[in-house]
């Protein structure tokens, strides 16, 4: 599992189960002190049938935020 450093937070995409469907998530976690976890769906209403097809969703988005952040993205 790679995780990626974008400011305030560190970020991974992973895969998580919900009725036997599988949702992409990019899964932030606070810098510390904080110890904050939080979960969020890549795209909204999206499910997937296998967990491989998830996971691989998930890391492909958490490499895109971090590839926006270093460009800039969080910069107004």
């Amino acid at each position: 599992m790679t995780e990626f450093d974008i400011g305030e937070f560190f970020i991974r995409g992973e895969a998580r189960e919900v009725e036997g469907e599988f949702q992409a998530v990019i899964i932030m976690r606070a810098k510390p002190p904080l110890t904050t976890v939080t979960y969020h769906q890549v795209e909204k209403d999206r499910w997937f049938k296998t967990v491989d097809v998830a996971a691989i969703a998930a890391q492909e988005a958490a490499k895109a935020l971090k590839l926006a952040v270093d460009e800039g993205a969080l910069k107004a």
